[in-house]
């Protein structure tokens, strides 16, 4: 979607003569007269119905987990690159170099078995890099799945799921799992 964008409307002088808008007792030689604000949302392209207006100061769990799915665990393509870190009750860290992976809340399941055990399935995790997708079989079948590491000291932490190719495991592609072994609670 493309967006036509034009700086909006300012606040114009009016010419008429009125009274301080404070104390009410001396004159203004110039008012200001500002644009409604209709006509400020239409000068920029953005209607009601725009779903990238924030319609509350509360951001939802669903763009909580793509900002974090999506853009945070992306590698910059140039420039220093800075860890994120997470605000929550409790948030899961690298057992090596206790950098920030995932909050509690983002966990999906916790009925997950990887090479050192018990594991858990993530709906987004920060501060990880992603080797190449390859093709594994494992316990539910065969797989297209990526080696989560994490960006501080590269240890392998997980995997991610890039595709599945039984109907009954598609809820996985695109989540992530961690190893708990491979983890440690961050206060």
């Amino acid at each position: 979607m493309t967006r036509k964008v034009i700086n909006p409307p300012r606040a114009v002088p009016s010419t008429s003569s009125t009274t301080c808008p404070t104390c009410g007792s001396h004159p203004h030689s110039q008012a200001y007269t500002l644009p409604d604000p209709a006509s400020i949302t239409g000068s920029v392209g953005i209607t009601e119905d725009d779903p990238w207006i924030r319609k509350s100061s509360k951001v939802s769990p669903e763009f909580s987990s793509f900002v974090a799915g999506r853009l945070l665990d992306q590698e910059p393509l140039m420039g220093l690159s800075y860890n994120v870190y997470l605000n929550s009750d409790k948030i899961f860290g690298c057992k090596n170099c206790k950098t920030h992976l995932a909050s509690h809340d983002s966990i999906i399941s916790r009925n997950f078995r990887g090479q050192h055990g018990k594991a858990f399935l993530f709906n987004a995790v920060v501060n990880t890099t992603q080797s190449e997708a390859v093709e594994r079989n494992m316990t539910t079948g065969r797989h297209q799945v990526r080696d989560v590491n994490c960006k501080q000291c590269k240890e392998t932490v997980g995997w991610k799921y890039d595709k599945a190719y039984e109907a009954s495991e598609k809820y996985k592609e695109g989540k992530f799992i961690l190893e708990a072994e491979l983890l440690c609670q961050v206060y």
